[in-house]
């Protein structure tokens, strides 16, 4: 999630970005359409398996089990859904009671996303990619905000760049990115390839972009020649992150 400074503080919850970037991964949150797709799975085995044992024509098993199965799905796929959610229910607790931590940080994200709405709605229009060049650092921070609120990319948390090197931290199926916005005219310095890498080592994320569209320097063009370190324009945060628009 992320925050703008007039936002709910991290420090108010009583944990530090750090606690934040490092909280478990829910896997029946993160594997619900595989879940599901699993149940699915599990009992066509099991109907074709009865089918097979009494008839023993796997043609005509193949053909009832998926004549039965769309037959049940207006019950199984609800039940399998709740299920589910149950499941989610079930997980979050029990890693609730194993990291202490992990409570204070859903209830931070919670307030961080209903923030985020309450400036969705008051936020004027972005300005194009094309402006990039003349806006605020802040600026630059809603805009990328905005956009990855509009896009399927898993948990996106804001961090400090003070703290840790880059703007935020997007965890989606199962990869660990980071994005550092750079607005303005001046071409990228090398100093920001050496942050990220640095970032990119104590958050053990897979790659960082630097969202700009100002040209990089000679110097960071060959400092990340051979590292995980993109420089992508604003337009193409979606593509770039393998992630789909959800418009």
């Amino acid at each position: 999630m992320w925050a703008t400074s007039d936002g709910p503080k991290i420090e108010d919850f009583g944990i530090s970005e750090r606690d934040l970037a490092h909280v478990p991964q829910f896997i029946v949150a993160n594997h619900r359409k595989g879940l599901i797709v699993g149940v699915y799975l599990v009992a066509a085995l099991g109907l074709f398996w009865l089918l097979m044992s009494v008839g023993g024509s796997w043609p005509a098993a193949v053909f009832f089990t998926i004549i039965v199965l769309a037959a049940v799905s207006v019950l199984l796929l609800p039940a399998a859904f709740l299920a589910v959610c149950a499941g989610e229910q079930a997980e979050q607790r029990w890693l609730c009671r194993r990291f202490p931590a992990l409570r204070a940080c859903l209830a931070y994200q919670k307030a961080v996303a209903d923030h985020r709405r309450r400036s969705l709605l008051s936020a004027p229009p972005s300005p194009g990619s094309e402006n990039w060049r003349a806006i605020s650092l802040p600026a630059a921070l809603m805009i990328t905000g905005n956009m990855l609120n509009k896009i399927s990319c898993g948990r996106v948390t804001e961090v400090n760049r003070e703290n840790a090197g880059f703007d935020f931290l997007v965890e989606s199926d199962g990869r660990r990115l980071l994005l550092r916005c750079e607005p303005g005219p001046n071409p990228v310095s090398a100093a920001v390839g050496r942050e990220l890498t640095g970032a990119l080592v104590d958050f053990d994320a897979e790659a960082a972009f630097v969202v700009a569209v100002a040209e990089p320097s000679q110097a960071l063009e060959d400092y990340v020649s051979e590292r995980p370190i993109t420089l992508v324009n604003p337009s193409q945060i979606p593509q770039e992150l393998g992630m789909r628009n959800e418009e």
